[in-house]
């Protein structure tokens, strides 16, 4: 046959090899042209056809070397010149695949688009651009446009870039070829390529029809059969990522370095790289590579997109500038960090390197190494069995339900701990809200890899839904700043802190904003305002504020886990979050309520303000009779200084922080204010205006103090309202806390000495035997009489045993007297923890008797009423007399029965038994009157006597 294909000449095998390739048997045209040229003449057409066939089947550095000898052979022939500089192009080799033009005609417009086309893909707009300008107008607008002086500075930048890519390749000619020995082994490996072409073929079929396991079947055993194969290698790699297991699939890829790989597959080792979120080992993969193929557009798009991930925007910029071939996103990005005002990127410039500069990157090797050591083949097999095994889940949930998937997935789990099952695994268990158990899984896969993102977010997610806040926030402490830079990281840690109402750190863990997602723009922007929007102060104070609730909640939570865990040894995650999760609600809502009462009163004060510059300068304008514009100059001035005195004096009084400073503080000093300058403004008859004047500025400051002074106690009622509801709500967490706050506070054995200490651990008991008495059996609402019953004495037992430790602790009588209330304490906090709530300690209700205790508001409350009843009747006399004109003597007598009425209402009150004293005081009048006791007692016992 060989000798029959000889006689008949080139032309005749290449006619054979080229029906060979159109049927698709690349490894037969091969055989024939290989065959031919051994023992034919070197004919550059049959060395370029076989060396398309050798790409097509995969072994690139072969087909290399034999359009190197082809060119050789035929140096001036164009078809081949121009096909080995599109190959060497393709595999980033940009020196060589100009210096195969060299023997063209150099300004034939074929040569001159050939050599414009490798500028382009070497990032060279401007040179590719003056080469061969025809059809390139986006060339020319992006390489500066009309503005000529830029074009110039960036042909420079250019040229240089150029003449150091070429001084390092040097100038030696390539490597001399040894042709027959390449022949032999591509007729000697025909059967290899022959079987590895229909395995692909067989798989490229199964994947048509939505197979993939049994592609990737049909792979692993044609890799067991044959595990170095290039084209077995690349397609297998491609599979493995259609089935997201991104590990082996670069594994797969890095097996191919015994033979030149195409930028493409450089390109996809990158981006899988990416999809792992290992980003500092994709930008130290693609540093890795010479640097003439370092220059190639899409591998500096895959440190752009490296740098984009990790949240680092003029990183972007300089890893893919605007000398390059910039996409769509670039140019967004580039405007978002200042555009043509570098000015503006400065700062974050200076930040992004920082990042960088801190990274740590693995090389692939080392990141894939247990991967790396595993057979080719049993890669693909795992890949097929998890493949197979995803689907056998797939139908199931589609015929019976997530419950049936989750079974298939877990009894596959249980006997192949395969990564990727695992992962699906606790991912269905989160849809099925079964989230402890995804949990579980998860942290299995962690274990395995802890930067993969998507066991990352799926911790993430189920430790929010669980409202394991602390473990969720040491979650993303840990993790490498590229991890935590991820969208998905970064939105599930938005969505973490807005669920917690701290707005300022959601908008802060999506930051930066030229890297915020297209789909997580509208909640930035929503942050943005709710924080805001352009006045940063404001934002500056709440995220401070925001970091202090943060902050105080650790502190406080810290001590009170430790307690617990000393205390409850068994103490599960759920118990923990139940003392932690109240005690972080408990911090944000105290946080939100001061963020409002600043809130009120500041705008109190601010309306307050205008309204006393409005007095002041009426008062100005018509007492001390200025013009207009002095008028406001005056009481502008004076409304200023009146608020300089309200901040010098007392702006810390109207805080309404505590009763105590209100009464003894901010109120006698109002009063003392409004006081004087009402004695001022009454001058202004004898004295002129300016006295006036002086004086409305004091009341106008009264009136600003009390102005903020009533809004701040408005806001802090509602507030002490709203956080009573809230310890009602939850008050099995409320009790458990205030325990374990009072256990980890009898600690320190120098504070029960001090008796300061001792009266804030008695209102803490009592804040415990409340929430136990009436808010805990409230807790399960209506049931049945007897229930109900049980419930109350049991809540009425427990609320006496613990107010039974109030005398222990006021006036202990021996060091057992301590002993007994911590082992009362931990007693009770094992049965609430644990929820077995029929274990709190009781006392008999002959114990100790419950004590009356009237509240502060009760107190404040019941002297309200007094006053306003005692004052009623003489405030109607006052304010009827300019309607009724009442005569002089009857406007006396008014207010002297209203002054009456007062004394003796007061008096009544103080003193409850005035009333029986009055009553026996009218009997002895009424017995000096008719000397009859008899008619007294009858008048007073039984009615009136009856008729004579």
């Amino acid at each position: 046959m060989l000798t029959a294909m000889s006689s008949t000449g080139p032309a005749a095998v290449l006619e054979a090899a080229e029906l060979c390739l159109a049927a698709g048997d690349h490894a037969e045209a091969a055989r024939l042209l290989a065959e031919a040229l051994i023992t034919g003449p070197s004919d550059p057409i049959l060395l370029r056809v076989l060396a398309d066939a050798q790409f097509e089947i995969g072994w690139d550095g072969c087909a290399l070397a034999l359009l190197a000898e082809a060119q050789r052979v035929a140096p001036d022939d164009g078809v081949v010149a121009i096909d080995r500089n599109y190959r060497l192009r393709e595999h980033g080799r940009f020196a060589e695949a100009l210096a195969a033009l060299d023997n063209l005609p150099p300004d034939a417009a074929v040569t001159r688009a050939q050599r414009a086309a490798t500028y382009a893909d070497m990032s060279l707009p401007v040179l590719a651009l003056e080469t061969y300008p025809a059809d390139r107008r986006g060339l020319w607008w992006r390489t500066g446009g009309p503005v000529a002086v830029l074009r110039g500075a960036r042909r420079r930048a250019e040229q240089r870039v150029l003449a150091e890519l070429l001084d390092a390749a040097g100038h030696a000619p390539p490597a001399p070829v040894d042709l027959p020995a390449l022949l032999i082994r591509i007729v000697n490996g025909t059967g290899q390529d022959r079987d590895a072409l229909a395995a692909v073929r067989a798989a490229q079929d199964h994947l048509t029809d939505d197979r993939r396991a049994q592609a990737a079947a049909v792979l692993a055993d044609a890799l067991r059969r044959d595990s170095t194969h290039p084209l077995l290698l690349r397609f297998a790699a491609r599979v493995a990522e259609t089935l997201d297991r991104l590990g082996p699939a670069l594994a797969l890829y890095r097996r191919l370095a015994v033979d030149p790989s195409p930028v493409e597959v450089l390109i996809d080792q990158g981006d899988l790289l990416i999809r792992m979120h290992r980003l500092p080992e994709a930008v130290r993969f693609v540093e890795s590579l010479p640097a003439g193929m370092a220059r190639a557009d899409g591998l500096r798009r895959v440190v752009a997109n490296a740098y984009r991930e990790a949240g680092l925007p003029t990183a972007v910029a300089g890893a893919y500038d605007r000398r390059g071939i910039v996409a769509d996103w670039h140019r967004a990005l580039w405007w978002r960090t200042g555009g043509p005002l570098p000015s503006l990127r400065r700062r974050l410039r200076h930040r992004d390197a920082e990042t960088v500069a801190a990274w740590t990157a693995l090389p692939v090797e080392d990141l894939l190494g247990p991967l790396l050591a595993v057979d080719a083949a049993d890669l693909m097999a795992a890949a097929a069995r998890a493949a197979a095994v995803l689907e056998q889940a797939r139908q199931a949930d589609e015929r019976h339900g997530s419950a049936a998937a989750i079974d298939v997935l877990a009894a596959a789990a249980a006997t192949d701990p395969d990564q990727q099952l695992v992962k699906d695994l606790a991912k269905e268990l989160t849809y099925d809200d079964r989230e402890e158990e995804a949990l579980a899984w998860f942290d299995r896969a962690a274990a395995a890899d802890p930067a993969d993102v998507e066991v990352v977010e799926g911790r993430l997610l189920a430790l929010t839904w669980l409202d394991r806040t602390r473990d969720a926030l040491d979650l993303l402490e840990t993790l490498p700043p590229a991890v935590r830079a991820a969208e998905a990281i970064r939105s599930r840690e938005s969505w973490l802190y807005e669920r917690l109402r701290l707005w300022t750190p959601a908008l802060d863990a999506l930051r930066p904003v030229a890297t915020v997602p297209s789909w997580n723009r509208s909640t930035h922007r929503h942050l943005w305002w709710r924080t805001g929007g352009p006045l940063w102060m404001i934002r500056r104070r709440m995220r401070d504020s925001d970091s202090h609730a943060t902050w105080s909640w650790r502190s406080v939570s810290t001590p009170l886990l430790s307690t617990l865990d000393s205390v409850v040894p068994s103490a599960t995650p759920a118990m923990r979050t139940l003392v932690d999760g109240n005690r972080l609600n408990h911090e944000v809502l105290t946080m939100l309520w001061e963020r409002a009462n600043v809130a009120v009163r500041m705008t109190a004060g601010f309306l307050a303000t205008i309204a006393a510059c409005v007095f002041l300068t009426r008062t100005a304008a018509t007492t001390v009779d200025l013009p207009t514009g002095w008028a406001v100059l005056v009481g502008a001035g004076t409304t200023a200084l009146a608020y300089l005195g309200l901040r010098r004096w007392l702006f810390r009084h109207t805080r309404a922080d505590s009763v105590r400073l209100v009464l003894d503080e901010a109120a006698p000093r109002i009063v003392g204010l409004a006081l004087a300058g009402a004695v001022l403004y009454r001058l202004r008859d004898h004295y002129g205006g300016w006295p006036a004047l002086a004086g409305g500025a004091l009341v106008a400051l009264a009136v600003m103090a009390t102005a903020r002074l009533a809004a701040a106690a408005a806001c802090r009622l509602v507030a002490a309202r709203v956080m009573s509801r809230f310890v009602r709500r939850e008050p099995r967490a409320a009790a458990l806390t205030e325990t374990l706050t009072l256990l980890s506070e009898l600690r320190p054995r120098g504070r029960r000495n001090d008796l300061s200490w001792r009266r804030a651990w008695l209102w803490r008991l009592e804040r415990i035997a409340q929430a136990v008495e009436h808010d805990l059996p409230a807790t399960f609402g209506l049931v049945d009489p007897d229930t109900q019953r049980q419930l109350t004495d049991g809540g009425r037992g427990a609320a006496r045993a613990v107010r039974q430790l109030k005398f222990l602790v006021a006036a202990p009588s021996s060091p057992d007297a301590w002993r007994r209330v911590e082992d009362v304490l931990r007693h009770n906090v094992g049965a609430l923890a644990t929820g077995e709530l029929g274990r709190l300690r009781r006392a008999d209700p002959a114990a100790v008797p419950a004590p009356v205790r009237r509240g502060r508001r009760a107190v404040a409350g019941e002297v309200l009423r007094t006053v306003v009843f005692a004052g009623l009747p003489l405030a109607v006399v006052y304010l009827a007399q300019p309607w009724l004109s009442f005569s002089e003597t009857v406007h006396d007598w008014a207010k002297v029965v209203g002054l009456g009425w007062a004394l003796l209402y007061v008096l009544m009150t103080l003193d409850p038994t005035l009333q029986e004293k009055l009553r026996t005081a009218l009997s002895m009048i009424t017995l000096g009157q008719t000397g009859d006791p008899a008619a007294v007692a009858r008048s007073r016992d039984s009615g009136p006597p009856p008729p004579p």
